[in-house]
């Protein structure tokens, strides 16, 4: 079919570089607010775990990201900790 692949796109202005994503997707990093609401933690003690080296982090520009990785095992490592 000539036009099906076309009809699937995201309608965007002409000229736009938006790129459709799967929204069912993990993310690959996380902002901090996202990474502190997933984890159940505040944004303080984030950054004091991120000092500690007890969390990895990345600096994209001036942002801060949490890779998913990241978050999934430092989750289980505190239930390890619990247990």
């Amino acid at each position: 079919m000539a036009g099906s692949e076309h009809s699937r796109s995201c309608p965007t202005q002409e000229g736009s570089n938006v790129v459709k994503t799967n929204p069912a997707a993990a993310p690959i990093f996380n902002p901090v607010p996202v990474a502190c609401a997933r984890l159940g933690i505040g944004r303080t003690f984030l950054y004091e775990e991120v000092a500690a080296g007890h969390i990895k982090a990345v600096k994209v520009g001036k942002r801060r990201l949490i890779p998913e990785s990241e978050l999934q095992r430092y989750a289980a490592v505190k239930l390890a900790e619990a247990a």
